[in-house]
């Protein structure tokens, strides 16, 4: 597993892990919201949204779209994806991160739909600096060495 935690002073930081579960051949993606802040040792917490269904969220990408984020960050491109369920919509989109006019890495963003209640929207936004993208990277390309 890689996780990568980044939380802020406006308490509206995420938290994100990648996992591989070899024996279904899929690779596990985990968001968190942010849940606390302490200004005084300037450190964020995200323990008490790791179950909750509101501030969290679980997406399983086939070894296809696991590539498909690889080949983004390869060829500096987006990737997106769309799950969609009985209960809910997923979009996922994973592009090159630009602040200020220059790019400085990759953001990874998930938006989740209630398909029975349409404002019921959750939206998780996680940036990556070009050598986290690269931990990223090694982490999938294992995952994949590992399914196969």
């Amino acid at each position: 597993m890689i996780s990568f935690y980044k939380p802020n002073s406006k308490n509206s930081g995420t938290a994100c892990s990648f996992s591989v579960n070899p024996k279904d051949q899929s690779i596990w993606s985990s968001l968190i919201k942010q849940s606390a802040w302490n200004e005084k040792t300037k450190t964020g917490s995200f323990l008490e949204n790791k179950d909750n269904p509101l501030k969290s969220a679980r997406i399983k990408y086939s070894l296809t779209e696991a590539a498909g984020i690889l080949e983004a960050i390869d060829k500096n491109t987006e990737f997106s994806a769309y799950h969609s369920s009985d209960k809910q919509i997923t979009k996922v989109k994973f592009a090159p991160y630009i602040k200020d006019d220059k790019q400085v890495g990759f953001s990874y963003s998930v938006n989740k739909e209630n398909k029975e209640n349409i404002e019921n929207k959750q939206s998780y936004l996680i940036g990556f600096y070009f050598n986290e993208a690269r931990l990223l990277k090694e982490f999938l390309e294992y995952s994949l060495k590992t399914v196969f």
